[in-house]
């Protein structure tokens, strides 16, 4: 025979009543006073209110039983205890912490906590703001705001007539997760990863893009996870992806069969760019007249230039006139190429204009973990630190996470990219290979003329009588 636990019964039904006389005060009451007054009358009127008590009874049973269980009762009610000792701190947070608005010869008024909702550990504030108060005052104690309330985060963001305050305690993208294999591909929205409120986190492709981060920081995951996002139009031929890795082919080698063309080599690389202008530029001349905006088809699909640690090629390298051509490449493909469909997606480390002249041309930038708070505002534009993208802050032990910046140029987004394994590259370039790949033929160097032929030369051209 199964024990029954008593106790813990009598503690389920007791949490279960509290709750549904909170949520339905009115009801409860309705049903006492009936309960009271029936118990005056015949019986059968007492059999019939038995009856209807039962059957609300077995309702309530049901309904807790199948949705609530005494753990989610518990969290409910320790929410509930948090958010009425928040509402009852809260001004006096915001005046210790200097969020309030001064009225001349009156108090001073601070931001008002309207409503909330829970999310997965994460508690979201609808704040209005009083009049003469600004979001960026409010942004500007986030850390503060976060220590005082025992959070992890505290993060501010725009809403219609205030702001709304993100208080996390748990954090979302703290957990690693697989990126899955998209099965088809929607050019507008690939799938990268997650976004901090747990929505998928999608990439348009068109915007030249350039991910900025640390070593370790988790470049790679973007990296495959687009050409992973982008598999099956490259098994149709509906987008090329054009790789390049100084690294050896360390990166990319082991999914070339995705890539239509692959450079390794410095040569190869320039090579490639300067190809790719050429054809965008013949391209350009094809759709003058006829429209403003490509659309890809297999006869003339969406090229891809990936360069993995871009400043290998743009600030590194030794052959000064490599470099050159380059950078005149890379800018000329940024400038010129959105509208015929190609885009440069772009990863390195460091995001110094001396590292890459072209960093303005990139109009679409991620920042992983970076070094200072200074190289995010170098990725991610002035302002954006303060608006909550702490760059400098995410944690080795967390690659792949970063912040965005949406289209529309609203506050930061903090997002972490899904992780890629060796087996999942491997399967998808065994199931999805590029149609065909493209060799790079690059020209024989010249030969250098022996110096003893040059002196020689030059000798016999001299006019009698000027040797020596």
């Amino acid at each position: 025979m199964m024990a029954i636990d008593l106790r813990g019964e009598v503690r389920w039904w007791g949490i279960a009543i509290a709750d549904t006389w909170q949520q339905h005060k009115a009801l409860s009451i309705v049903f006492l006073i009936v309960s009271v007054t029936l118990s005056w009358l015949d019986g059968i009127a007492i059999a019939l209110w038995t009856i209807v008590a039962l059957w609300l009874g077995v309702h309530l049973l049901r309904r807790y039983r199948n949705r609530m269980t005494l753990a989610d009762h518990e969290r409910q009610r320790r929410s509930r205890v948090y958010v009425q000792w928040l509402s009852s701190v809260w001004p006096e947070l915001m005046l210790r912490l200097g969020c309030a608005a001064h009225v001349t010869d009156g108090p001073r008024t601070v931001p008002a906590f309207t409503s909330y909702s829970w999310s997965a550990g994460v508690l979201w504030m609808s704040v209005t703001l009083p009049l003469g108060m600004t979001r960026e005052q409010l942004e500007s104690r986030a850390d503060a705001i976060a220590q005082n309330l025992g959070a992890r985060r505290v993060s501010v963001s725009a809403a219609p007539g205030g702001a709304t305050v993100m208080v996390a305690f748990s954090d979302p993208l703290e957990q690693v997760f697989a990126l899955p294999l998209a099965t088809s591909v929607d050019l507008g929205a690939i799938p990268l990863g997650l976004r901090e409120d747990g929505s998928p986190w999608t990439m348009r492709l068109g915007p030249h893009t350039l991910v900025a981060g640390s070593s370790g920081s988790g470049k790679a995951s973007l990296v495959w996870g687009l050409i992973l996002g982008l598999a099956s139009s490259i098994r149709s031929g509906l987008v090329q992806v054009h790789g390049i890795d100084l690294k050896s082919a360390m990166e990319l080698g082991m999914g070339r069969e995705l890539l239509t063309r692959f450079g390794h080599t410095p040569e190869q690389a320039v090579q490639l760019l300067e190809e790719a202008v050429a054809s965008m530029q013949a391209r350009a001349l094809e759709l003058s007249g006829s429209t403003r905006q490509h659309v890809a088809t297999i006869a003339s699909p969406h090229i891809v230039v990936l360069i993995d640690e871009m400043a290998a090629l743009t600030a590194y390298q030794a052959d000064r006139e490599l470099m050159r051509r380059a950078n005149n490449a890379i800018a000329l493909l940024c400038s010129q190429g959105r509208a015929v469909g190609y885009t440069v997606f772009a990863c390195l480390q460091d995001p110094r204009k001396e590292t890459l002249p072209a960093r303005g041309l990139f109009t679409q930038t991620i920042g992983l973990r970076l070094r200072d708070a200074m190289e995010t505002a170098m990725v991610l534009g002035e302002g954006m630190r303060d608006k909550g993208a702490l760059c400098h802050r995410i944690p080795p032990t967390m690659p792949g996470t970063g912040y965005i910046v949406p289209d529309d140029g609203s506050d930061p987004v903090r997002v972490r990219a899904g992780t890629v394994t060796d087996e999942m590259i491997r399967s998808a370039a065994r199931d999805f290979a590029a149609p065909h790949q493209i060799p790079i033929v690059t020209p024989e160097p010249a030969v250098a003329e022996p110096a003893s032929a040059s002196r020689s030369r030059r000798t016999r051209r001299t006019p009698k009588g000027e040797e020596g």
